[in-house]
């Protein structure tokens, strides 16, 4: 689950939170997006949360550094927030890797899901199986 995707080398991916006032971007190679469901991610997204990650070197503010905080939301991680729509961007526990909300980035290509974490957290009622409708 936490292997390079080797497409994504090289490439660049930018984003932002949902009013604009952070800007990133990001170089690959990115990891494949992983689906967290710990008790954490629950209480602070509202359902699970994903993240694909990089390299924190690869890894630049471009807009709006003034407008991103970090709360350090446990004893072994923070998470990177804008001060004005408060979305949430960006997880980092483990040193030389942000991780980053794949809905903040501008362009998902080459990006995929391979996995999910602490699934045994995540309440029965809100399991998504194959037969609930689709809705556009």
């Amino acid at each position: 689950m936490r292997d390079d995707i080797l497409e994504t080398a090289g490439k660049i991916f930018t984003g932002g939170c949902h009013c604009g006032a952070v800007q990133f971007s990001a170089i690959g190679p990115l990891r494949p997006i992983v689906v967290c469901h710990c008790t954490d991610c629950l209480r602070l997204a509202g359902y699970s949360w994903a993240a694909t990650a990089v390299a924190d070197d690869r890894l630049s503010i471009t807009q709006g550094a003034e407008n991103l905080d970090w709360y350090q939301s446990s004893d072994i991680a923070q998470r990177g927030f804008c001060k004005t729509c408060h979305a949430q961007l960006f997880y980092r526990r483990i040193e030389g890797m942000t991780s980053i909300a794949p809905g903040m980035l501008d362009n998902l290509d080459g990006l995929f899901v391979t996995g999910q974490i602490y699934r045994s957290s995540l309440a029965e009622a809100c399991h998504v199986t194959p037969d609930v409708p689709e809705l556009d």
